[in-house]
């Protein structure tokens, strides 16, 4: 699959605009539809009075908000010099953003959606990724590159891939992606991650046998991490190895609750800077 319609969602924040930068950069080479999403009114009561004017101002003062930026963030782009051949389409949307980005991924048949993150919540006792990220991560049936707003893009030389064997569907899921691949001649590199040491089962081992198979033609390598805490075993995998971009199945939800969503160490770098590929 060559990703051609790709949607980003945007709320016009510098760490929004940082997205944007990264994925053209990414698909500098390819020409691409870029549909832009703005979900105009967040709040979510169906039983809202019809009568009620106050929200009816609210939504026009909104709308009239998102088309002003929208104007701005399509001068910005077009004065960037990552333009490249590529269309950009504005959305404003009416329903909250996860509805909204459902229509689109159907309508437009979307192959890959974008979301910028500030790195962690920082409220003191907890880091975590924005709740609204999460949701799009777990409940929108698509593959979503997570940006965070220090991720600067110096290409896509290595790609680091957690897995625990299990899935056997990852093969086909990252062949998906191979084009993306070999146009930035990227090495792939299998993260076996365990929280102890155990010998891979018959099952484990079809699956890493069958990952080679596919990836013959392509530079790839396989690697173990054996820690409790799997942050800190992907953050010292990304030092050591120069990581550029984490690729992970969409099924692997135990993974990233630890990585993505909900770290118990704070400060791990990666969150910051890193982009993850989660693969649908």
């Amino acid at each position: 699959m060559s990703m051609k319609n790709i949607l980003i969602l945007t709320d016009f924040s510098n760490n929004s605009f940082n997205s944007i930068t990264y994925t053209l950069a990414l698909f500098k080479n390819k020409s691409c539809n870029f549909y832009l999403l703005n979900g105009v009114n967040t709040y979510e009561n169906e039983f809202v009075n019809e009568f009620s004017n106050q929200l009816l101002l609210l939504k026009n003062k909104n709308e009239k908000d998102s088309v002003k930026e929208f104007t701005i963030l399509l001068e910005k782009i077009a004065a960037s010099p990552l333009k490249g051949n590529h269309k950009f389409i504005p959305i404003i949307a009416e329903t909250n953003i996860i509805e909204a980005a459902r229509i689109q991924i159907n309508e437009k048949k979307i192959n890959l959606v974008v979301i910028g993150t500030n790195g962690m919540l920082s409220n003191g006792k907890q880091n975590n990724i924005s709740p609204i990220a999460e949701d799009i991560i777990t409940k929108l049936k698509a593959s979503i590159l997570v940006v965070p707003f220090e991720a600067r893009f110096k290409g896509l030389k290595e790609i680091a891939f957690p897995t625990d064997y299990t899935n056997f569907s990852e093969a086909k899921l990252l062949q998906n992606i191979s084009s993306l691949l070999s146009s930035h001649q990227s090495s792939i590199d299998f993260v076996y991650m365990a929280k102890r040491s155990e010998e891979l089962d018959k099952e484990q081992q079809w699956n890493k046998e069958t990952l080679h198979d596919y990836f013959l033609d392509q530079p790839h390598s396989f690697h173990s991490e054996i820690n409790e805490n799997f942050e800190l075993s992907i953050e010292n995998f990304i030092i050591k190895n120069k990581i550029d971009l984490i690729a992970m199945a969409a099924k692997n939800l135990n993974l990233f609750e630890q990585i993505l969503f909900r770290p118990k160490i704070k400060n791990i770098r990666y969150y910051f800077k890193t982009p993850f590929l989660v693969l649908h």
